[in-house]
């Protein structure tokens, strides 16, 4: 009996020790991304690093904005599809997953003893690169009627269609079957005007102030790029800046001169191109090369094939001291302007990297900056350039501009440090690169004048010995490093609900001395109010503890770039083969 008694205990014992270490080797899930991007306590601290997500490699999630030209059975998924797919799967991961304990081993989660992998793969949430698995997910995506589903707004209490381009406004939302719906809801088909099923580009004021991804002002508009809204760069001309610029490309009937970085993985700006080219709108280009007869951005090349009228600055190059052609605008019929910080690329035009566009309807404008092209294309780059007596336009609703081109125009020295020194409020700066040592004082003593000053500095920027970012820390001012695969590409000041300073030129010595740039200085209160509330937006999504410490740009601990495809410190390493993608803090 008592031989059978401590059999007994030791069996319990034996199950109980069992169950402690299973239980003791489980990790709590606390965010979910993806189905596939999965944030665990893997150290079991409780300590929970919003930087640091486990990815599930083997297996591959459609999102709404995925690029699927690689697999050709998924392909042709449309976009309704592929946004069905991207809100079903993460709401299935979050229910599997969400605040439950899960196994990790080998980069792999395992719910219930499960792969979780393969579970995904298996409810045709996600597929590898067995074409079979591939084959099923159209297939269950294809048995949907998606037509009986709506994009259902809690709040308001309205209902859209899947097509609808209002779902990219809210986050806020349930798909839902129209028999789950409450009756009381109002439904609605294509309301948003700004983009059609074709996603062209559609002249409208229904955007007012409150949508900070477009400002109007009857014949000017201003396009914020947010920082990566996107977590990899996309060849789709998505973003209000790219659909703009490729509606004034389609609608140009007579000219189009652009003065370009490059052009790179864009293809439906490309296309849009060669069509103006062939139906016979006059097309001249410039853009940038190297000493070695060579432009970051390889597309060009292939343009300058096809449109024989872009020239470069290459002889430019050869003859005298490096320097690049880095405007980014484009002249439409002598009218129409766009320009701004984004380049030609599949970072640049979509929500990747932040950026800001404008695009300005006055003749005017378009005369100065067609007398600015044409001295480049004329042979006169960089320094050989000269500045212009009459650079200012006022706008039918008498908006101030004025429109300024390095470097014959000095730029730093003769606007944008007075611009600082006369501030009496603020100063927001938004900027990719900061080295100026000039700005560096000037902030410093506007600083010591009690202007209130944030400046959002690059990750790259950052680990730079030609930054200036530590300085000003150092004498109080407060400088956040983003934490984003993307890039903080914006070369921008805000001043006083008064002065806004937008274009393509970085805060330095190159870009003001050397370099073919463009910058504007519009004086408007509403205007500087709209990008202050930009600026705050990126400012509020960096934590606070970025302000006193700089992140890598390629590391775990910039959100997605080691996920991305992106070189993002520019050391010609990407992703896992990066240090800073080997090492989770």
């Amino acid at each position: 009996m008592k031989k059978n008694i401590l059999l007994f205990i030791c069996i319990i014992a034996i199950l109980l020790l069992f169950f402690y270490i299973q239980s003791n080797n489980k990790c709590k899930v606390y965010k979910i991304v993806s189905p596939n991007i999965i944030f665990v306590d893997i150290n079991k601290n409780f300590i929970f690093d919003e930087n640091s997500p486990l990815i599930l490699s083997d297996v591959h999630c459609i999102e709404k904005d995925s690029d699927l030209d690689k697999y050709p059975i998924l392909k042709n998924l449309s976009y309704e599809e592929k946004f069905f797919l991207d809100y079903k799967s993460k709401e299935f991961a979050k229910k599997s997953l969400f605040n439950k304990y899960v196994n990790v081993k080998n980069n792999k989660i395992y719910l219930n003893n499960k792969d979780f992998s393969k579970i995904l793969i298996d409810a045709k949430y996600a597929f590898d690169d067995n074409e079979d698995t591939q084959r099923q997910l159209v297939t269950a995506i294809k048995s949907f009627n998606l037509d009986e589903y709506f994009i259902y707004f809690p709040v308001t209490k309205k209902a859209f269609s899947l097509d609808s381009a209002y779902k990219i406004k809210s986050d806020n939302y349930k798909i839902m079957h129209i028999s789950k719906l409450p009756k009381s809801v109002n439904k609605f088909n294509l309301i948003d005007s700004n983009i059609n099923k074709n996603n062209s580009y559609i002249h409208t004021e229904i955007l007012n102030n409150k949508n900070l991804n477009l400002f109007e002002v009857n014949n000017l508009k201003i396009f914020f790029q947010d920082l990566n809204k996107i977590y990899m760069p996309s060849e789709k001309c998505n973003s209000f800046a790219c659909l703009a610029l490729k509606n004034e490309i389609d609608n140009a009937k007579f000219t189009i001169d652009f003065a370009i970085y490059g052009i790179n993985n864009q293809p439906e700006i490309y296309d849009a191109l060669i069509n103006a080219h062939q139906r016979g709108v006059k097309i001249r280009g410039v853009c940038d090369f190297n000493k070695r007869n060579i432009n970051y951005y390889p597309d060009i090349e292939y343009l300058k094939k096809q449109i024989k009228t872009i020239i470069t600055d290459e002889k430019f190059e050869i003859q005298n001291f490096p320097a690049i052609m880095h405007n980014k605008f484009f002249v439409f019929d002598n009218s129409t302007v766009w320009t701004g910080s984004s380049n030609i690329s599949s970072t640049d035009l979509t929500e990747f990297n932040a950026n800001y566009s404008v695009l300005i309807n006055s003749e005017d404008a378009a005369k100065i900056y067609t007398s600015e092209f044409n001295q480049m294309y004329n042979g006169k780059f960089h320094t050989d350039k000269k500045s212009f007596e009459n650079n200012t336009v006022i706008l039918k609703n008498g908006i101030k501009i004025q429109i300024l081109f390095s470097p014959q125009d000095n730029i730093i020295d003769n606007l944008i440090i007075p611009i600082i020194l006369s501030a009496k409020e603020y100063i927001y700066i938004p900027i990719f690169f900061i080295t100026h040592p000039a700005i560096k004082d000037a902030l410093i003593t506007a600083h010591k004048n009690g202007v209130d000053i944030k400046i959002i500095n690059d990750a790259t920027n950052a680990h730079s010995k030609y930054s200036i970012h530590k300085e000003l820390r150092k004498a109080g001012i407060k400088v956040k490093t983003e934490n984003y695969a993307g890039k903080m590409h914006m070369k921008a000041m805000f001043v006083d609900d008064k002065i806004s300073v937008v274009g393509s030129m970085n805060y330095t010595k190159s870009g003001n001395n050397k370099n073919d740039e463009n910058v504007l200085i519009i004086y408007n209160k509403e205007i500087t109010k709209y990008f202050k509330r930009t600026f705050m937006h990126l400012w509020n999504k960096i934590p606070d503890k970025y302000e006193h410490y700089d992140p890598r740009a390629e590391s775990f601990e910039s959100i997605g770039s080691c996920y991305d495809g992106i070189d993002n410190n520019f050391d010609s390493k990407t992703d896992s083969n990066d240090i800073g993608c080997m090492i989770k803090n």
